[in-house]
């Protein structure tokens, strides 16, 4: 086993593991804070394993970071020899760090009266830490090595067995607790979600266009002249009649949309535009890749 990650961490330096073990801990403790001090003290739960923990210690008065760890070893254990890998290692220190971090704030607590509010910072609380331990590549454990497992050997997608695990939780929780913990849960759940998905896709909204032009080189020239972005030129062929096409790609901020499809209208008015989402781009002329 010491052989196998001194492998898997051979091409990585000190540098980047000391960073990677730094956000991990950080988001550990941003999750746990925001779980106990939103969800917990005001009777909600998060989703995947974290859930079941709530509920045992709603029902049982089990501590939340003794379950959590009895719970998440194991699956670590299983996911290390199904897996393998890097994400499984920093995993269990994700797994560590955050029983740790449940353990040290299991005091801090702030019961609220408007439970939409508690919801709602619960949900960006745990979303900001998740999404800083996904960053550094690893998880928080519980879930996420059930839903890798299945999707590798069951061919299960990974968004409908998070779907199935939380349902699960979100079922207990509407069973034991009412009508009104399920659905400040549902809230906090969400907002989590999507907090994770802003923290790694990033901040910043870059549109992908695509144009197909008899006067492609006019219209890249003028592109680059005008907005100073880079294109790229694909050789296509038309499905209808087979003859040879060029298609201009770029990547523009979104504020630049409205100035490229008036550069294509006043070259060509006959040209084909399509316009999709980016989520993150990196490289020149937009976040630095490093």
């Amino acid at each position: 086993m010491k052989k196998k990650i001194k492998d898997i961490f051979s091409e990585v330096s000190y540098k980047e593991i000391v960073k990677d073990i730094l956000l991990i801990t950080f988001g550990a403790f941003v999750y746990a804070f925001g779980v106990n001090y939103f969800f917990v003290a005001n009777q909600m739960a998060d989703g995947g394993v974290a859930g079941i923990c709530t509920i045992l210690y709603y029902l049982f008065e089990f501590n939340i970071s003794v379950t959590y760890a009895c719970i998440n070893i194991p699956l670590v254990i299983a996911g290390y020899k199904l897996i393998g890998g890097k994400f499984i290692i920093k995993t269990f220190y994700g797994t560590l760090a955050t029983s740790i971090a449940f353990r040290l704030l299991q005091n801090c607590l702030g019961p609220m009266e408007d439970k939409l509010m508690a919801a709602l910072f619960g949900g960006l609380l745990s979303g900001i830490g998740l999404g800083t331990i996904f960053i550094a590549g690893g998880s928080s454990g519980g879930a996420d090595i059930l839903v890798k497992i299945f999707n590798k050997f069951f061919n299960i997608p990974v968004g409908k067995c998070f779907l199935i695990l939380d349902t699960i939780v979100l079922g207990l929780l509407a069973f034991f607790f009412g009508k009104e913990v399920f659905m400040y849960t549902l809230v906090g759940l969400f907002t989590s979600a999507k907090v994770i998905d802003i923290i790694q896709d990033g901040f910043d909204s870059t549109k992908s266009i695509s144009i197909i032009s008899e006067k492609s080189f006019e219209i890249k020239e003028k592109i680059m002249e005008e907005l100073e972005r880079g294109t790229t030129i694909l050789n296509a062929k038309g499905g209808f009649k087979g003859d040879p096409k060029e298609v201009i790609c770029c990547i523009v901020s979104r504020y630049e949309v409205t100035a490229v499809k008036k550069i294509v209208r006043n070259i060509d008015k006959k040209a084909f535009i399509f316009i999709s989402d980016v989520s993150e781009v990196l490289g020149e002329g937009f976040k630095n890749i490093e």
